[in-house]
């Protein structure tokens, strides 16, 4: 009899201690992963020194631009002699570690505008980009063309891949740039463009087009050909007096070939490297 009072008594305990533990293990509407709380409820994550100052250019800029944004089609950018690095659709096994082997060796500092999804599939790749110093942008989740796309959906897309680097970095980083794809729907002529300009805005995010584009990704196999591009905007760039915002893409085999020469041609050239942080700042300067 005491045996069975022993037992009965033994499963009650589990059942209460399983009923404990069940939000922590089971899926969720929230989309947890399972076994791991929440960022927001975990660890808090290491300061990070570049929110507080990009916070105060975010303020400035909307004091005097209800749609702020740097190097968008159609609207001017910063004058001098700088050049921004950026690259797209990362990060990518096979070539973003080059990239990154390039710009340490260099001591230079880039953007990467991620993927949602590539984040989720590489996201020690995410860790490394930030820990050495680098800057991350929203790219969206699925690489997918913002002017086809409802309001509810946009957001859909930048929050997914917020929540992707989130988990990557096991902390929240708070993303201020972001770059459409394609460029749209700044250059697809789309009827698009108010709503997208609302949700960025809402979301407290600087879009990011480009000034120079050696079109990198359609010269498979040519890193001579991704340097002879760079050269070409380079001198139309500096005939016109004005910083650049470079689009590379760190997902090919030719740009992380060509990247090397590429610094080595600016550098020559007397550009300064410099930041989208410090490019959005002197665009949005009080006076």
């Amino acid at each position: 009899m005491v045996r069975r009072i022993s037992f009965v008594l033994a499963l009650f305990l589990i059942v209460v201690l399983f009923s404990f533990l069940a939000p922590f293990y089971g899926s969720s509407e929230t989309g947890y992963t399972r076994g791991v709380l929440p960022v927001a409820e975990s660890l808090p994550g290491p300061p990070d020194p570049r929110q507080p100052a990009m916070g105060r250019v975010w303020d400035a800029a909307i004091a005097q631009d209800p749609w702020p944004d740097l190097a968008t089609h159609g609207r001017t950018g910063t004058s001098g002699r700088r050049i921004a690095l950026t690259f797209d659709d990362g990060p990518d096994p096979r070539t973003t570690p080059r990239i990154l082997d390039s710009l340490r060796e260099h001591d230079l500092r880039a953007t990467f505008f991620v993927l949602g999804r590539q984040v989720k599939e590489r996201p020690g790749l995410l860790r490394r980009i930030v820990k050495e110093g680098h800057t991350i942008g929203n790219h969206t989740y699925n690489h997918t063309d913002m002017s086809e796309l409802s309001q509810k959906r946009m957001r859909l897309e930048l929050r997914r891949t917020q929540e992707a680097v989130d988990d990557a970095l096991g902390y929240h980083y708070s993303m201020v740039l972001m770059r459409p794809p394609y460029g749209n729907p700044y250059l697809g002529g789309s009827d698009a463009l108010p709503v997208f300009r609302k949700v960025v805005r809402d979301q407290g995010l600087f879009p990011i087009l480009w000034t120079a584009d050696p079109r990198d990704y359609l010269l498979v196999g040519h890193p001579e050909g991704v340097v002879r591009g760079i050269v070409r905007a380079d001198e139309a760039g500096r005939q016109g007096k004005r910083d650049e915002v470079l689009l590379l893409h760190d997902t090919h085999r030719q740009t992380a070939d060509a990247l090397p020469q590429i610094i080595d041609h600016y550098e020559g050239s007397g550009r300064r490297f410099a930041d989208l942080g410090e490019l959005l700042a002197d665009k949005y300067a009080k006076p």
